[in-house]
């Protein structure tokens, strides 16, 4: 198995490009395109899209869809050999609809995502991997919160690194910020963009300041890097044509983890070197808007 695990979401999503205004109740012109997706999976994508081994651990139907994923999953690279077919659930989807800004806006389904559990395989991965990869999206769900711990709880037990992304502010804020915070304490890396931090810091506004490392992501004006809530590094985004913003922050992920993934102590990492995997995370979130989709397309 490869060094990074990634546990989560597979989808196939399908992105639709508008050109103007919404024109309710009859067509709207738009630019369509189908394309494996789900915030892990395109976090293992991009690893893959840098040239290091990854292994991505999630469900998908007995279906058209399902084969589709595995097959554009084994294209990019990324190991599928995990993946689990549900013969009872259908492969998740999600709508995506993309303004003339590059802004978009999701309607999930997530299908057999919901109905994913660890098999000793899964767990034997997980232990033999360097770094563990999650979305709170795991946590959140009903579902699928208890895999999120025990996911958690067996990287913990076998020295696996965590890196956990916050995933979204409505339900940090449904789920409440202090029960959130717990969770993510846990980690060795959190990534979180201003909306959720702003929710993260309700009612303890030096949270951050506890985490060993935390990638607070600021959209089109870059990323800073705190150890501690000391800051280690902090970038500018760069200067691109944005097309579609959607994995924008799972690329970015995917950029940072896929250096980190050399270095045994985290804790001591030099500002410079800091800068230098931060600076990697933003050029593969520039590659990611600069086309439509989240997924990258493998270089010949």
């Amino acid at each position: 198995m490869a060094d990074i695990v990634v546990l989560g979401d597979i989808n196939i999503d399908v992105i639709s490009r508008i050109n103007g205004p919404v024109n309710l109740n009859s067509d709207t012109q738009s630019a369509n395109s189908l394309s494996v997706g789900g915030s892990t999976c395109n976090v293992a994508s991009w690893i893959a899209y840098s040239h290091v081994p990854v292994t991505l651990l999630a469900a998908v139907g007995r279906d058209m869809l399902g084969e589709q994923a595995i097959t554009q999953l084994q294209t990019l690279d990324v190991d599928a050999s995990l993946i689990h077919h549900d013969a009872d659930h259908l492969t998740g989807t999600c709508i995506i609809v993309v303004d003339d800004k590059g802004q978009r806006t999701m309607f999930p389904d997530f299908g057999a995502n919901l109905h994913f559990a660890i098999t000793l395989q899964d767990a034997q991965a997980i232990a033999d991997a360097r770094i563990l990869v999650m979305s709170a999206y795991t946590f959140f769900r009903a579902e699928t919160h208890a895999l999120a711990l025990e996911a958690l709880l067996i990287a913990k037990e076998h020295g696996t690194k965590v890196v956990l992304d916050a995933a979204s502010s409505a339900p940090i804020r449904d789920t409440g910020a202090q029960f959130v915070r717990e969770y993510l304490s846990q980690a060795d890396l959190v990534l979180a963009n201003d909306d959720e931090m702003r929710e993260l810091m309700q009612g303890d506004l030096q949270w951050f300041s506890t985490l060993p490392n935390l990638i607070h992501k600021h959209g089109p004006n870059g990323a800073t890097w705190y150890a501690r809530g000391v800051t280690k590094a902090e970038l500018a985004a760069e200067p691109i044509e944005v097309v579609d913003t959607t994995g924008a922050g799972d690329s970015l992920c995917a950029g940072i983890v896929s250096k980190l993934v050399n270095f045994d102590d985290w804790d001591s990492l030099p500002n410079e070197q800091c800068e230098n995997i931060l600076q990697n995370g933003i050029h593969l979130a520039a590659i990611c808007c600069s086309d439509i989709g989240a997924a990258p397309v493998r270089e010949k």
